[in-house]
């Protein structure tokens, strides 16, 4: 593993456009410090003082989890359970659990914040971002996300407790063991490691992964950027954490399908062909949609160019 590389940035609007650029993640140590939130030294009644009786989806980790939110044995089912309650409730859930010991890991997760606690955007602002960019709360105790990726950027800003990014590069993905790409937690395609205690008899190419792997601890000020795509696991470590995260698409000139609809088409379609023909279009994906060696409309015309015309 090696460390993911750090900068001390000042939160303003160019540092989209340079993270944007940089295409690789980075540590924002500090982004956030200046934060009110991060600033409190009780953020559960920080966040009890902005409550307007919005309701959360919360989940809980049942008993065998050890900590970690996924599938049960065999893929047959998750190992948490998942209820809506009140945002003050579960607050005092949270609260219930601390300073005992073994207690589940109970997360309210991705809430929009302007439909929890909408005061808590106008005194903690970032200001790389235009407002129309939606925050999201995740609050919870001791929890780990295993793998997992997103199609934008990514920036999650640590406001209390800490947290341990492992983060893997898209081309990671074959050692991964991803699970299935429809039966999912919460629409995102997880890994079936068990991250604390993995077999690797059964996963063998899970110590080539972790190789590879790029990682981070960060603490309450600080921030991280996540390039789209980069598979991540998230380890909350504290009885209390609670992470802002903010993501913004990529920019294009007209709207387009989404690519993860264009995979999914592809593979349903490609997976009826015998294997040769399976191998002659990974060759016509390699040279029209990788376009990694060859540009494959720089011989055309550019107005006979059609699709193959570059967006960016």
């Amino acid at each position: 593993m090696k460390k993911i590389p750090e900068r001390q940035e000042t939160d303003a609007p160019a540092l989209r456009e340079r993270l944007e650029a940089h295409s690789a993640p980075v540590v924002l140590r500090g982004l956030v410090k200046h934060w009110p939130a991060v600033q409190t030294a009780d953020v559960c009644s920080y966040l009890r003082g902005m409550d307007q009786g919005a309701e959360v989806f919360a989940t809980k980790t049942r008993p065998g989890a050890r900590g970690v939110m996924g599938y049960a044995e065999g893929l047959t089912d998750f190992n948490f359970v998942k209820a809506k309650l009140p945002f003050a409730e579960f607050i005092d859930v949270l609260q219930g659990y601390r300073a005992r010991s073994p207690v589940p890991s109970v997360a309210a997760q991705c809430a929009r914040i302007r439909d929890t606690v909408p005061r808590f955007v106008e005194e903690n602002r970032l200001q790389m971002l235009p407002a129309t960019v939606e925050p999201n709360l995740w609050l919870g105790n001791a929890l780990t996300v295993p793998v997992h990726h997103d199609h934008p950027h990514n920036v999650a800003c640590v406001v209390a407790g800490h947290r341990r990014f492992t983060l893997f590069a898209p081309e990671q993905v074959g050692n991964l063991y991803i699970g299935p790409l429809e039966y999912t937690p919460s629409g995102a395609p997880i890994g079936v490691v068990d991250p604390h205690v993995p077999d690797f008899a059964r996963y063998p190419r899970w110590r080539d992964a972790l190789d590879a792997a790029w990682v981070a601890e960060l603490e309450p000020g600080d921030a991280l950027y996540i390039p789209p795509l980069w598979w991540h696991q998230v380890q909350a470590l504290d009885e209390v954490n609670l992470l802002i995260n903010y993501w913004w698409p990529i920019a294009v000139e007209q709207p387009l399908p989404s690519p993860v609809a264009s995979l999914l088409q592809a593979i349903q379609v490609l997976n009826a062909l015998p294997a040769a023909q399976r191998d002659a279009w990974a060759a016509m994906f390699e040279h029209y949609v990788v376009q990694r060696e060859i540009e494959p409309g720089a011989h055309i015309p550019d107005p006979r160019l059609g699709v193959l015309a570059r967006r960016r």
